[in-house]
């Protein structure tokens, strides 16, 4: 529910001491306060509630979220005097005013139970005082009053309200407890439409009667409000969340082409280490193979002595050349002079005939 700042009024003259009202009209409307102030603290947890009385246009307490200085000051008001409607009304204008959370809506509770003396004129200007400020008003009539102040409280109302009808009438019958009549109507379930006439019935769809037990379908009126509110969250978070998994999705696609880039990277970097390492491998290789001189020679100074090892292979590589050309110089073994072993060698070989005519010629 909105956050909103409420002036109960209270009419304390001597009209209230009227029995049409079990016990009388004052205690019933105090019973119907106690509930109109429970209903809007529980609306809202910054919701502020104030006490004035219209008989002496007395602040009993200024608008608080303390449950129990509003009660306390429900159970002292006193009845005494005449009922001043017009007065009550700006001075609860000016409470609302000086109220301590500037924040949300301001609306009035007026309790009725005696004759409007006030001008009708008067009335209608002070409603559209109260339009201007921004001010609801919520009428509640007590007793079967006379028709022209039947007729002025509906011009206050109807002055005082705006295009959204938030102000109501409320009229409870003599013989009908004020509690009873309330629980359902738009003065405790602003979501209930406006009712000008009272009776029980089932408080705005509750499955129990409010008639019967008032706290119980107050109770449950604010759990289904609760719900409602938090349905609504729920369907406003939504859409949000859509919204912010789309980019996510595309930061993590983002991520993995990034991994494998850097994945791939890495690869490439270790195959050119590989092949460098294997460039490198025969000179290692030989290096290792050299004769060492100087064995007490730290290894730093190895590489002063590749070129003069690089010379030494050299010379080795001439000296087996020259020792192979050597080796072929040399006159051949005396075996291939013996023609029993050329032909005994000849037989050997596959496909050659030693009794060919041509091989008889070289042979001899």
């Amino acid at each position: 529910m909105p956050l909103e700042c409420t002036m109960v009024c209270l009419d304390t003259s001597e009209h209230m001491r009227n029995g049409d009202f079990a016990p009388t009209r004052h205690e019933s409307q105090q019973d119907a306060a106690n509930l109109v102030v429970g209903a809007k603290l529980q609306q809202n947890a910054e919701n502020s509630v104030g006490v004035l009385t219209m008989a002496t246009c007395r602040v009993l307490v200024s608008p608080t979220d303390d449950m129990g200085k509003i009660l306390a000051s429900l159970a002292d008001c006193r009845v005494a005097g005449s009922l001043k409607l017009v007065e009550g009304i700006q001075v609860a204008q000016l409470a609302l005013k000086h109220r301590r959370n500037k924040n949300g809506g301001q609306r009035l509770v007026l309790f009725v139970g005696s004759p409007v003396e006030a001008d009708e004129k008067a009335l209608v200007k002070a409603g559209k005082v109260l339009k201007k400020n921004n001010i609801a008003v919520d009428v509640v009539q007590l007793g079967s009053q006379d028709d022209a102040s039947s007729r002025k409280l509906e011009s206050l109302v109807e002055a005082a309200s705006s295009s959204n009808d938030n102000c109501h009438f409320v009229r409870v019958p003599a013989g009908v407890v004020p509690s009873d009549v309330l629980i359902s109507s738009p003065v405790v379930q602003p979501d209930v439409g406006s009712s000008s006439s009272g009776g029980g019935g089932l408080g705005g769809g509750l499955p129990v009667d409010a008639s019967l037990d008032p706290e119980l379908a107050l109770a449950l009126r604010v759990s289904m409000e609760e719900e409602r509110a938090r349905q609504q969250q729920q369907q406003q978070q939504a859409p949000a969340q859509e919204t912010t998994t789309t980019p996510a999705l595309d930061d993590a696609a983002g991520e993995d082409e990034d991994a494998l880039l850097q994945r791939a990277l890495e690869m490439s970097m270790i195959e050119a280490q590989q092949g460098a390492s294997e460039e490198e491998a025969p000179s290692s290789d030989a290096a290792a193979a050299a004769p060492r001189q100087g064995g007490d020679q730290p290894a730093v100074d190895a590489p002063q002595h590749m070129d003069l090892d690089d010379d030494q292979d050299q010379g080795e590589d001439q000296d087996m050349q020259r020792a192979l050309a050597m080796s072929k110089e040399e006159a051949p073994s005396a075996d291939f002079y013996d023609p029993q072993f050329v032909n005994q060698m000849l037989s050997s070989l596959p496909g050659v005939d030693p009794n060919d005519p041509s091989i008889q010629v070289s042979t001899d």
